[in-house]
């Protein structure tokens, strides 16, 4: 099998609340099932011409850093929308996910984004506190800072609903919702780092780039090793005790 390739982008600049390190806890999560994984760090839409990726993460930054960024996610659009029409996993969390919908509402006004989710950022209220939310992976925590909603459209669907805390789904109705997810994409506002703090979904992540390569889950699976599992028991029990503070 050859090197699962883990994308981060533009990681020194959306790296705010270690979000960036997601993309090191997949590379890592690949050892601890005997796969070679290599971690390539796009700073330029240069770096990702003719790039073949197995996964993809960006993460959360400033708004004032966003108009340049988005110019380099625009001069990577037809690389994006590549890795998403083959299926490529991609997670989004903050801003980053902000800037891959079809148009995000930023301080400095509003501005079209990428359009790889087919929904919209738009300003709200600032938010910030501990978050947990029920998914079909399980029960997930993390941080929010919210300082936009976003509006689900097409065939997207919520990450989860929220058990405490806020989430950031426009019109989610009383309870609340965080997230999206369509196809192989993944947004969340959860940050922590949301895949050290949710084994789970970090390794839905490396199913689904396996199954795509047409490799064998259960195979990978099966080299899973007692490092891997005590990550797993500390990162669960955090999980845990986040929600048992949070009365749930």
């Amino acid at each position: 099998m050859s090197p699962l390739t883990v994308v981060s982008l533009f990681p020194e600049r959306l790296n705010i609340h270690g979000d960036a390190e997601n993309a090191a806890v997949l590379v890592r999560r690949a050892s601890w099932r005997g796969l070679d994984a290599w971690l390539r760090v796009i700073a330029d839409p240069s770096d990702a011409a003719d790039l073949d990726a197995d996964l993809v993460t960006i993460g959360a930054g400033f708004d004032a850093d966003a108009p340049e960024i988005l110019d380099g996610l625009r001069g990577m659009g037809p690389v994006l929308r590549r890795w998403r029409d083959a299926g490529v996993p991609l997670l989004a969390v903050g801003l980053g996910w902000d800037m891959l919908s079809t148009s995000v509402e930023l301080e400095s006004g509003a501005a079209p984004g990428i359009g790889l989710f087919p929904g919209r950022s738009v300003a709200s209220a600032r938010r910030v506190g501990t978050i947990a939310v029920d998914s079909d992976l399980g029960p997930l925590t993390g941080y929010e800072y919210h300082l936009r909603d976003y509006i689900l459209a097409g065939d997207e669907r919520p990450l989860g609903t929220v058990r405490r805390g806020t989430g950031n789904l426009a019109g989610a109705g009383e309870n609340g919702a965080e997230g999206s997810t369509i196809g192989s994409l993944v947004g969340t506002g959860l940050r922590g780092p949301v895949l050290a703090r949710n084994p789970r979904l970090a390794d839905d992540l490396l199913d689904k780039a396996l199954v795509r390569r047409g490799e064998s889950v259960a195979e990978a699976g099966a080299a899973v090793d007692a490092a891997q599992a005590l990550a797993d028991l500390h990162a669960l029990r955090a999980n845990e005790i986040v929600r048992r503070n949070l009365g749930l």
